[in-house]
Formats: C-alpha cells, sequence, structure tokens
C-alpha cells in the first residue's frame, strides 16, 4: 500500500503520544494483541496505531486486517482514526 508521507507524519504524532505500554502494543505487529482496559484509555487509539503501523511497516494490504468493535459509535471512532493513517481504504 503507497502511503503519503502526511500519513506517516500523522502515525508518527499519534505515536508520540502514548506510553511506554501503549507503545509496546503498537509495536507487537507480529501476530495477535489483546487490549484491556477500562473506558477512556485509548483502546481504539492503540488498536489504530497498531492497523497504521502494520500498514506502514509490511506489505499488509488494508483489505487483508479485521478489525471488530463492539459498538456503532466504536466503529466510527476507529474508522475517523484509519482514515489519517491510510486514507479511503480504512472503508
Amino acid at each position: 500500500m503507497p502511503t503519503t508521507e502526511q500519513q506517516k507524519q500523522q502515525f508518527n504524532k499519534v505515536y508520540t503520544q502514548l506510553n511506554n505500554e501503549q507503545k509496546m502494543a503498537v509495536d507487537a505487529i507480529e501476530g495477535p494483541v489483546m487490549v484491556i482496559a477500562g473506558p477512556g484509555t485509548g483502546k481504539t487509539q492503540i488498536l489504530s496505531a497498531r492497523i497504521g503501523k502494520i500498514l506502514l511497516e509490511t506489505d499488509t494490504q488494508p483489505e487483508n486486517i479485521l478489525c471488530l468493535t463492539y459498538t456503532d459509535a466504536g466503529t466510527l471512532a476507529m474508522r475517523k482514526r484509519l482514515m489519517n493513517f491510510i486514507g479511503p481504504d480504512a472503508y
């Protein structure tokens, strides 16, 4: 997936705001990761950043990633964040 410099900059902006534990989850691009945390702790941010990192650093195509949320609000939040990293492929 070709990425633009703007998408890379947006990813780096988000990544630098994460704490060390969150960065560990984002950096683990091989295999599954389970994020267990309470409301408002950045789970959606972590998962969208992880997807962004996978797409930026591997040859994985967006259509080969499945991301599930439990609510419509979670879906909208994830899609909005992914749009910043990967553009229209977020749909």
